[in-house]
């Protein structure tokens, strides 16, 4: 069952958008939830597979800190605990036999839980378990609302089938009904996406290379005329304040085009996340908010330094602004979000309309997690009608417009 739930998002790693993924996509999500409500299973199993067919990859930055060892614990560990998660919940939701208009009590629970529930499972915080992804790419609704619909479609498809049309036609319908229809930016935005392998990004003799391939980048955009050009996470690998020859040679081509970058930020003792915004020679830096769990802190009330010194030579933990960053690109309010950022939900509460995201997925390739993480902005961009400029480090860029449809980058 596991894997059958799963095959919505691997389709999306193989297929372009159109027909075919939609159709695959639909015809997936309902035979996975038809069989989770209609088939008897092991709902400890259904987690355990299910938490590590779509997050084994959570392991694979270990690599790059000499502890390759740890990954198949990680992975184990994943599996038991979101294993742990179904096993608990079928128990507690069993608990409750009695049936209403003979609809049994503990399906409805399973119902709400599925479309409500999920997005209060945050294990160390990482709360990328959303159900809603299973339908981001297909023909069913994603907004709450939509989706509960589709979950009661779905379950009356065995003895109540008329019921069972009519909503999943509703799901439909909602899912037409409620895609937003925002105007693009009167801007001419340049993603760039580069390909700077983990295990050469941070080393000091290929730096270099890097800075100097972000000035071509920039030249090419500047040469073709754009507006404003975007460059991934940590496209500049140091903390770029500290170097005001960079920061001049930078402050001077923002006079030419309004350059959005990724770079580490020293300010007060303390190491920064952060994306510069260079534009007509004045300086922005945004830090960045939500941290990513293991990877930029140790997200346990105690023994931090002690984890840092056994397992990542003694490195401290990022420092964090105390909200999300919004800035101003030529009158057009945007709001920053740097890697994980992109998938956190009350970012896209935010007004402003449109999201510029910086992402270095290389700690992750080969993975599925860039899909995951596209499904997510997918589906919070239709649901909050926001349109999402994502610049990528070894995944290709693209823009996301709310409408659920994706616009490649360069």
């Amino acid at each position: 069952m596991a894997i059958i739930f799963a095959i919505p998002v691997y389709l999306y790693a193989f297929l372009n958008e159109g027909f075919i993924l939609s159709f695959l996509t639909s015809l997936f999500a309902m035979l996975g939830f038809y069989i989770f409500f209609h088939f008897k299973h092991s709902f400890f199993q259904t987690g355990f597979f299910l938490g590590i067919l779509l997050f084994y990859w959570i392991g694979l930055s270990f690599r790059y800190y000499n502890l390759t060892w740890m990954i198949p614990v990680i992975i184990l560990f994943i599996g038991i605990g979101y294993g742990l998660i179904f096993f608990i919940l079928n128990k507690i939701f069993n608990l409750f036999k009695f049936s209403i208009f003979h609809f049994p009590f503990s399906i409805l629970l399973w119902l709400l839980f599925i479309a409500f529930g999920f997005d209060y499972i945050r294990p160390f915080t990482f709360d990328w378990l959303k159900p809603e992804i299973f339908l981001v790419n297909s023909y069913f609704g994603i907004t709450k609302i939509a989706f509960l619909v589709f979950l009661i479609g779905i379950y009356s498809l065995k003895n109540k089938k008329s019921i069972a049309v009519t909503l999943l036609t509703l799901s439909i319908f909602l899912r037409i009904y409620q895609t937003p229809h925002i105007k693009m930016p009167d801007l001419k935005i340049f993603l760039a996406t580069t390909h700077i392998p983990q295990n050469k990004k941070w080393q000091q003799n290929f730096i270099p290379i890097e800075i100097q391939n972000n000035f071509n980048i920039i030249q090419k955009a500047i040469n073709k005329h754009y507006s404003v050009v975007v460059l991934p996470e940590s496209s500049f690998p140091l903390f770029l304040n500290l170097y005001p020859t960079l920061m001049g040679k930078l402050i001077k081509l923002s006079t030419k085009i309004t350059i959005v970058t990724g770079a580490l930020h020293y300010k007060n003792k303390k190491f920064f996340n952060s994306t510069y915004i260079f534009e007509n020679k004045k300086v922005t830096v945004l830090d960045k908010h939500i941290l990513v769990p293991f990877g930029e802190y140790i997200p346990l009330p105690f023994f931090q330094k002690e984890i840092n010194k056994i397992f990542f030579a003694g490195a401290s933990d990022y420092k964090t602004s105390s909200h999300f960053g919004i800035f101003t690109i030529k009158n057009y309010k945007s709001i920053n979000a740097i890697c994980y950022e992109a998938t956190i939900e009350k970012l896209y509460k935010l007004k402003p309309k449109y999201i510029i995201a910086l992402t270095n997925d290389a700690w992750f390739k080969p993975s599925i997690e860039p899909v995951i993480q596209k499904l997510l902005i997918k589906l919070y961009a239709y649901k909050y009608k926001k349109i999402v400029f994502h610049s990528l480090n070894e995944y290709k860029s693209y823009i996301i417009n709310g409408k659920l449809k994706m616009e490649n980058g360069k």
